[in-house]
């Protein structure tokens, strides 16, 4: 169990790595000179794994750090790294609701996906980070290794970037199906070096390019915590990029299946007392092991999500709660209901209490769970045509959550909006809503009788339209000449 602390602040991350006698400490953000990678790298092969495995493991800190974007927009209570875009992208869907206007709304209303705004910039500068850091990693090592180490270091850099990429064009532009020539993101990869923006089928190109690269390279690794990536995380994000392109369902299936068996379900006390909170799970991937060092405190995920917690949300009430036609489709019968106040009790109805920390802002951070696995299977399954394996293994996970579930006789698409319904049960909060109404080309509707959603969100409006589309940063159209005010995305 990790110890409460009884004292407030924020904690300042630096990574230090010894080598050949030499101490160096990394920004994150640019965590090694080119320079300095070049001298180390030429010096031994034991020094270049050394540095590189340092750029690495700076990137799985980066990931839960506070204010990546500190540069551009300064220290912003919404900017902490993977979940607070996993949240932001929650709220921009029909499924969360923020009940007051607060940090994060900008993402509820629409707000921050304008050239100017910080949530554009936060989320343009958190995955470019990353894939400029991974970049010096991968430029290090070459195609033709032969040492093990190396083969899969290089392995899991590819993946990073290939998360990175992915999460860069689902926010940028439409779903990639029917918007292949559209503009997508500058890509920055080795030989491929496209400073304009690049086309979506150019970006995903790269993207299963260096995940396919990755997935058949990694064997043999073995991990030495749930923070890095391994060979069923890789399978997972490989998952994710084929369900979204469309492109081959049947290993899109086979790769979450693989993917899957990483883990087990948790059981459902777990799922509404501590299934959220901590690393050590059973059903948890992939995440992040927050501590007394790493916290964030106030900048945190729990702070803004946690309605029983002292931060945003549990002292301030800036809950984020269900959306109420969600919240009725929930039976009675299913665990998960529980995780949503019935209005009975101290917290107002549909506030979460899905999300709770034990210890003082210490809760660790979830990015994949075997229980999405489930559903990308299923849902690959039944987009190939196998509707009776999808209904076996939508049975499995739901059956594990609802007493009452019995397995469904749908078929084709009854069938796939079945299993819809259940990610956006299963997975709320977890930073997949947004995407996976523009994957389905969903439209936004919160302005309905019986709404929930507040004044402040409450519009609606048809996938096509322009606010589906984060604008590029004006730092970048400023900064990078082969971008222009013509090739930005409309208002």
């Amino acid at each position: 169990m990790k110890i409460i602390k009884s004292m407030f602040g924020l904690a300042l991350l630096s990574l230090v790595i010894t080598s050949c006698n030499n101490e160096l400490n990394f920004d994150t953000k640019r965590l090694v000179s080119d320079q300095q990678l070049e001298d180390l790298a030429n010096s031994s092969p034991e020094a270049s794994l050394l540095i590189n495995i340092g750029v690495e493991d700076g990137q799985y800190a980066f990931m839960r750090e506070f204010a990546t974007n500190f540069e551009v927009t300064g220290s912003r209570h919404d900017d902490f790294g993977q979940k607070s875009i996993d949240l932001g992208m929650d709220l921009l869907s029909n499924d969360m609701v923020q009940v007051q206007d607060h940090w994060f709304g900008n993402y509820y209303a629409y707000r921050g996906r304008v050239q100017n705004f910080s949530t554009t910039k936060i989320n343009f500068n958190y995955y470019y980070s990353i894939i400029r850091n991974v970049n010096s990693v991968i430029e290090q090592i070459p195609v033709d290794a032969t040492d093990s180490a190396l083969i899969h270091l290089r392995a899991r850099a590819l993946a990073l970037r290939a998360f990175s990429y992915f999460g860069l064009i689902r926010v940028y532009q439409y779903t990639y199906q029917g918007n292949q020539g559209a503009a997508g993101v500058p890509l920055y990869a080795g030989d491929v070096n496209i400073t304009s923006r690049a086309t979506v089928q150019q970006v995903y190109d790269q993207i299963l390019s260096d995940i396919d690269w990755a997935y058949n390279n990694i064997t043999g690794y073995t991990r030495a915590s749930k923070e890095k990536l391994n060979k069923a995380v890789i399978a997972g994000i490989y998952s994710r990029i084929l369900l979204e392109t469309g492109t081959d369902y049947n290993k899109c299936a086979q790769l979450a299946s693989e993917a899957k068996a990483s883990g087990s379900l948790m059981t459902n006390s777990s799922y509404v007392n501590d299934g959220f909170s901590l690393i050590s799970n059973s059903e948890w991937m992939w995440g992040a092991d927050i501590n007394s060092e790493t916290s964030t405190i106030y900048a945190s995920f729990f702070s803004h999500v946690a309605s029983g917690n002292p931060g945003y949300a549990g002292l301030l009430g800036i809950y984020k709660s269900i959306d109420a036609k969600l919240y009725d489709a929930i039976p009675a019968t299913d665990i998960r209901k529980q995780n949503f106040a019935d209005g009975n009790g101290s917290l107002p109805k549909y506030a979460n209490t899905k999300f709770f920390d034990f210890t003082f802002f210490e809760g660790d951070y979830v990015y994949m769970r075997v229980a999405e696995m489930y559903l990308n299977e299923a849902e690959a399954l039944a987009r190939a045509g196998n509707d009776s394996q999808a209904q076996t293994v939508l049975f499995q996970l739901v059956s594990a959550r609802d007493s009452g579930y019995t397995q469904s006789t749908n078929t084709g698409q009854d069938l796939i909006n079945e299993i819809l319904l259940q990610r956006r049960i299963e997975l709320w909060g977890e930073g997949f809503a947004w995407f996976d109404m523009k994957r389905n080309k969903v439209d936004l509707n919160r302005d309905y009788p019986g709404t929930n959603h507040t004044a402040f969100g409450l519009f609606n409006f048809p996938y096509t339209d322009n606010q589906f589309l984060f604008q590029i940063p004006i730092e970048e159209l400023d900064n990078n000449p082969d971008i222009n005010v013509v090739d930005q995305n409309p208002l």
